[in-house]
């Protein structure tokens, strides 16, 4: 329900924006399997494995696996769209990865799980299939705008997610309480989290290989271990400052170009 009503809103707000934008929606019959593939893939299928993935973890652990998705990029990037691969970018997303689990293990055990394996399970599984979605996003942003293909990406997994939304509806015992700190907390998951990130993650994919702008995902534990020392008053460990370091040196690797001939 609620991966339903995030992207059911979205996919409103989205026409809307397009609309007063003056944005072409026309797409060609021949590529609405390709929207449904991104709408199917990319936010049913993610959603609901990473969703119900969430309730058999730990957050932690979570944030681990989720924080490995550059790497799924890169490799699908390679094999799918037949991205160059050099020594550079395969030491950068090595050094961005090692980066990471040190930010989000806290310096502790980097293969610690609390019994959560069906949980961690799920969760790699919707990594897969969203970075697929991105690979069949970037042949499409190559023909239409970008927010067009957001918009019909958000309606498809929408209407995928309807029935399992309705289930939920009709079998769940518990109520739904809407109170205000849940609806901030959607309305946050609704316009910077979805409207807002997937337009720009789509124009830059547009114009930048998959690979290299999916190394600009390692920062999402960086700003999380920021954000947690700013607010929480969590502690900055010397492993998570060197794994800071490990991060910006993965984007630096990565984006580095070779001197013109």
């Amino acid at each position: 329900m609620l991966a339903f009503a995030r992207f059911a809103l979205s996919a409103v707000l989205m026409y809307g924006v397009a609309g007063v934008c003056k944005v072409d929606l026309r797409v060609a019959r021949r590529d609405w399997g390709r929207f449904w593939a991104m709408g199917v893939l990319g936010l049913a299928l993610t959603y609901l494995l990473y969703y119900a993935g969430l309730k058999h973890t730990t957050v932690a652990d979570a944030s681990l696996l989720m924080a490995t998705e550059p790497v799924y990029l890169a490799i699908l990037s390679w094999i799918l769209l037949r991205e160059p691969m050099p020594l550079t970018k395969a030491l950068g997303i090595a050094s961005g990865l090692a980066g990471v689990l040190l930010i989000v293990s806290h310096g502790g055990s980097l293969l610690h799980w609390s019994g959560g394996e069906l949980g961690g399970l799920m969760i790699a599984l919707a990594l897969t299939f969203e970075a697929l979605s991105s690979i069949v996003g970037k042949k499409l942003v190559s023909r239409y705008p970008p927010m067009a293909v957001i918009t019909y990406q958000m309606a498809a997994g929408a209407i995928a997610l309807t029935p399992f939304a309705l289930w939920e509806l009709f079998t769940s015992a518990k109520p739904i309480v809407l109170t205000a700190g849940a609806l901030w907390s959607f309305a946050y998951l609704v316009i910077p989290c979805t409207v807002l990130a997937y337009t720009i993650w789509f124009t830059l994919i547009k114009r930048i290989q998959v690979s290299e702008i999916s190394v600009f995902l390692f920062v999402q534990p960086l700003f999380g271990a920021l954000i947690g020392a700013v607010v929480l008053h969590d502690a900055i460990t010397p492993q998570a400052i060197l794994g800071a370091t490990l991060v910006v040196l993965a984007i630096g690797l990565i984006q580095r170009r070779r001197p013109a001939a």
